[in-house]
């Protein structure tokens, strides 16, 4: 009898254990291994990828243009046009403001540095000299201010305009408009020579230019004039 009863729960386990190998078995076919479910998703084409980035940089450059605009223009008021006698523009333009007008410039607290000049200018049959004060850029657009200045003393600034600088070593190449030829016929020759040499001895005393050459709109001067421009003018001190 009671290897009977043993018997009977022997074959009651190997049951069960049966019926848990088959669970186990669709257990498996249900749900996959681990490492397939930890398995990552595929990643993004990499073109896909870079336009996204690509995307986002231009978003935060718009941002930071338009907001840097922003604040120059409503918070400290840089787009301001300054009045001038000079052609003074406050950004852009060439020029140079009057005392009063520094002060404007200065009350914006505003880092300037301000330069002195003394300016040639044919005067009566003479040269005569002025001190003027600008505001310090480069080097060119000192050297454009103060041909300004002796073209505006000389008489012949409203008509005449300053195109271009060039440097080469100690020599400097001025490019004026056509409107120059014009004026210098109109002054005659000993005028236009005091002019000439006005400009070369204002490049010596203030820049150590000792030589100057012209163009008119962007060419050697091949006509006529009262005054020879083809050559190499310098100040005889």
């Amino acid at each position: 009898m009671a290897r009977r009863k043993l018997d009977d729960l022997k074959m009651e386990r190997e049951f069960e254990e049966r019926i848990e190998a088959k669970q186990r078995r669709i257990s498996a076919r249900s749900y996959p291994d681990s490492s397939r479910r930890d398995r990552k998703k595929p990643k993004p084409p990499f073109l896909l990828r870079l336009l996204a980035w690509c995307g986002v940089i231009l978003f935060c450059f718009v941002v930071g243009y338009v907001g840097t605009e922003y604040m120059m223009k409503n918070i400290f008021n840089l787009d301001k046009q300054w009045p001038t006698s000079g052609g003074y523009t406050g950004g852009n333009g060439v020029g140079t403001p009057t005392n009063e007008e520094y002060a404007s410039i200065e009350s914006l607290g505003l880092d300037m540095q301000k330069v002195t000049f003394s300016v040639f200018y044919p005067r009566d049959g003479e040269l005569m000299s002025e001190n003027v004060d600008v505001i310090s850029r480069t080097l060119e657009d000192n050297i454009q201010e103060a041909v300004l200045r002796i073209l505006k003393l000389s008489g012949i600034g409203d008509a005449v305009s300053v195109l271009h600088v060039f440097r080469d070593v100690e020599t400097v190449y001025l490019d004026l408009s056509a409107p120059f030829l014009e004026a210098l016929n109109e002054v005659g020759e000993k005028t236009g020579s005091l002019l000439i040499t006005a400009v070369a001895r204002t490049m010596n005393e203030n820049f150590s230019l000792t030589k100057v050459r012209y163009l008119v709109d962007s060419k050697v001067v091949s006509s006529e004039t009262k005054v020879n421009l083809n050559a190499d003018w310098q100040s005889h001190m």
